[in-house]
């Protein structure tokens, strides 16, 4: 039965990265689409690491069709420029996330301990709680301001409402806790710990420049929005 719904979530993951590159057909895509591609290859089941392997086919099948649905909607042909500033966030940002990802989901499947009730609890919390946030905060800021790239488009404005009045980089706050789900899947603290690191290094990367970006682009209105907000959690007293 294991081996039935890891095929099937293999599938249905190749159907939704076939229709993401139908509908954009981009690097970008193409870069999430394999991060999530990857954990899903369907080999190396045994009934000893059954629990934890099924969980990384389910996990990588939903948030990867979550995340290739967000950048068919947000990326624009002309973000992919392949100039230095997107290689400078490709190997900063995207690839240390990306290496995270893959190195927690290959190290949960080879893991033989069955997952206990409450683990498999809190892992399934923390990664419905991170998904549905990303959702929502990508929702919020909307598909003119989501990207890949530090650019700013026409028309775009500065987000300090709903999520964002709260946190200024929610995304990534919904990100690191599917990825804590991702790491808690491992059953070991050192793995789980080089994984969150490793993905926190990417997103303080990207942090760094994107609010540089930001400061440049908005300037008092934007010092002040830092100033009010937290940066991963919300400051005391805004809950």
């Amino acid at each position: 039965m294991a081996q039935f719904w890891i095929n099937l979530n293999f599938a249905l993951y190749l159907t939704a990265f076939g229709w993401a590159l139908i509908r954009n057909f981009n690097f970008n895509i193409i870069l999430v689409g394999v991060i999530y591609l990857a954990p899903l290859i369907p080999l190396g089941l045994t009934p000893e690491n059954a629990d934890r392997f099924l969980l990384v086919s389910f996990f990588n099948t939903i948030f990867g069709i979550i995340e290739l649905i967000i950048f068919v909607v947000t990326v624009k042909p002309t973000d992919v420029t392949f100039d230095k500033p997107f290689f400078v966030q490709l190997f900063g940002h995207a690839l240390p996330i990306g290496a995270a990802l893959i190195g927690l989901s290959y190290a949960a499947r080879m893991t033989g301990i069955p997952v206990s009730p409450g683990e498999l609890a809190i892992i399934l919390t923390l990664f419905v709680l991170g998904s549905v946030m990303r959702v929502v905060a990508v929702r919020q800021l909307g598909s003119l301001a989501f990207k890949f790239d530090i650019t700013f488009r026409d028309k775009q404005t500065l987000k300090t409402d709903q999520l964002y009045g709260l946190v200024r980089h929610p995304s990534y706050t919904a990100m690191m806790v599917v990825i804590l789900a991702y790491a808690m899947t491992t059953h070991s603290f050192m793995i789980a710990m080089i994984g969150l690191l490793t993905a926190w290094f990417g997103f303080q990367f990207r942090i760094h420049y994107e609010e540089k970006a930001l400061a440049e682009q908005y300037g008092e209105e934007y010092e002040q929005f830092r100033a009010r907000t937290g940066m991963w959690l919300p400051r005391p007293g805004k809950l």
